[in-house]
């Protein structure tokens, strides 16, 4: 079989990595097998797929390099992508087996790495059914509706202005709507500001997202009432319309989802280890100034993290829900 690598491979780091060391571990110990030793795969699992001077390679082995190689093959036709897996695959064989004929197999280098790569690979199955598979849909809802009722309620003011450069052109406008002109139309015609072509029309707003003045510039006035005197700001003169005042709506689950898995996950994770360190026996053999080093750290870690909750991620349209 002619095969053609057309870019060398590197493993990227963090989870391709797991895989390909996950990879690694199971083809350590493939034993050579002839092709009429196997009649009747056991399993889809075992299903033969080639043969390499006569060391078989398996359907896990490619479903193994496939997943290791998921984003080098993103762009890829299938035909393209199977070439690329089995030209790993071969190569990994033959390459591995060259490394056994010249004793690499021997060497304490490898076997630590061996045991290494063996309890890593236990700790990335373990993580996956313990933590992984157990975060789904309802458990976040069920962590959404914890955390949502943790957030205390606020409101928010809808508001119109009208911008000005020239402080008498805006005593001008501030007498045309004191005759009754319409607001939106003014903001319209004399209005310099971006917002001129929405009738002055700023959405939405919580307290302290508007420059101070104009904040302050609506704590007294009822809703319909515009500002009787022009607020200054570093922008202008403004003449400011209170349109609305309404609780602020708290955001959806699948606004927040994205947000909420990674903390439901680092959760879950805590838990976990915090469970299995309860009845651990520890013994560390490192230097006084390191274990001072990394009491410090935890101490620090602890703290933050009781002040922090899930709320404190969650960001809506750049902002954030405390």
């Amino acid at each position: 079989m002619s095969v053609i690598l057309s870019k060398p491979f590197h493993f990227k780091s963090g989870w391709p990595f797991m895989a390909a060391a996950l990879l690694s571990v199971i083809m350590v110990f493939n034993v050579a097998k002839a092709a009429d030793e196997v009649v009747t795969p056991p399993e889809p699992s075992e299903k033969l797929v080639a043969i390499v001077n006569g060391i078989s390679i398996r359907q896990y082995e490619y479903d193994i390099a496939q997943q290791s190689l998921q984003e080098e093959l993103v762009n890829l036709s299938n035909a393209q992508k199977q070439q690329r897996i089995l030209q790993f695959l071969i190569d990994l064989k033959l390459m591995s087996e060259a490394a056994r004929q010249d004793g690499f197999d021997q060497k304490t280098e490898y076997q630590q790495k061996i045991a290494f790569l063996s309890e890593q690979t236990l700790n990335n199955l373990y993580f996956v059914e313990k933590v992984l598979e157990k975060i789904d849909d309802k458990a976040l809802l069920d962590f959404y509706d914890q955390e949502m009722k943790k957030i205390v309620p606020s409101t928010e003011s809808h508001a119109r202005h009208i911008l000005l450069d020239d402080e008498d052109e805006g005593n001008a406008v501030l007498q045309l709507l004191d005759d009754g002109a319409d607001f939106a139309e003014m903001a319209g015609l004399y209005s310099t500001g971006p917002t001129k072509t929405q009738g002055g029309d700023l959405g939405y707003f919580s307290e302290g997202e508007m420059v101070a003045e104009i904040s302050a510039a609506l704590v007294g006035l009822k809703i319909g009432e515009f500002t009787k005197n022009l607020v200054k700001t570093n922008f202008g003169y403004h003449i400011i319309k209170l349109e609305n005042v309404r609780e602020k709506p708290l955001p959806t689950f699948e606004q927040v989802k994205n947000s909420l898995y990674g903390v439901l996950l680092q959760n879950r994770v805590d838990e976990l280890n915090s469970e299995l360190r309860k009845s651990a026996q520890i013994e560390l053999f490192i230097e006084q100034e390191a274990l001072d080093v990394e009491r410090n750290s935890g101490n620090a870690a602890d703290a933050a993290e009781t002040e922090a909750t899930a709320a404190d991620v969650i960001e809506i349209d750049g902002t954030t829900s405390n």
